[in-house]
């Protein structure tokens, strides 16, 4: 028998949904020609669900189920890999070499484990504050070795930051997040890059006053 089931059409925040981005993301990606879109006569973009389905390299989110911080990260990576594809390359990030570049990976990669874990922590896990002091330090150390000022080690870190609170402020829609859970989660995250911040800049001062 030939099946007579209609093809699944979803709007731009139908896919941002499925996809687990927010719909300015999938606008761009439909722009940009990395999810394939139809557009009505009315000038409308429409998607295919078995399409989005089958990309690959654009993860379906866990659910809700999983706990905010994992919803949230995994945001957080999607929008900082687009900005990084999709924005002119920023004049610090030219300055790392390939080693330079493969240590604040490992750097980010357990900054973002800390975040995660102070989002589900209690409001006194000054523990992990102290560890994200030892990786602001080495991030600072790695980009004076790549001749990085202050002040571009403190930009380079707004980008990332950036990228990470615009995404804080787009789970209600995402996530369906509450707002006392949503400035909760923008107050845990800002809390953990002012002390990355604060301790990066404390770093550069000990260099300048030629204190260890």
């Amino acid at each position: 028998m030939t099946s007579t089931m209609k093809p699944e059409w979803l709007s731009l925040t139908g896919a941002a949904e499925l996809l687990g981005v927010h719909p300015t993301t999938v606008r761009r990606w439909a722009d940009s020609g990395k999810l394939p879109v139809h557009v009505t006569p009315g000038g409308h973009r429409r998607f295919l669900r078995k399409e989005l389905v089958a990309l690959s390299g654009i993860e379906v989110p866990a659910s809700a189920t999983s706990g905010t911080e994992r919803i949230w990260s995994d945001y957080a990576l999607v929008e900082t890999r687009e900005r990084l594809v999709h924005s002119p390359e920023p004049g610090w990030l030219a300055a790392f070499s390939a080693d330079h570049r493969e240590e604040k990976r490992e750097l980010g990669r357990r900054l973002m484990s800390i975040i995660m874990q102070h989002i589900s922590a209690p409001d006194a896990a000054q523990s992990l504050l102290v560890e994200v002091k030892s990786i602001a330090t080495r991030y600072a150390q790695n980009s004076e070795q790549a001749g990085l000022s202050a002040a571009e080690g403190l930009e380079a870190t707004a980008f990332f930051r950036d990228a990470m609170t615009e995404v804080a402020l787009q789970m209600p829609q995402v996530a369906h997040l509450e707002s006392d859970a949503q400035l909760r989660l923008l107050r845990k995250v800002n809390q953990v890059f002012n002390v990355f911040q604060v301790a990066l800049v404390e770093y550069y001062d000990r260099r300048s006053e030629g204190t260890p």
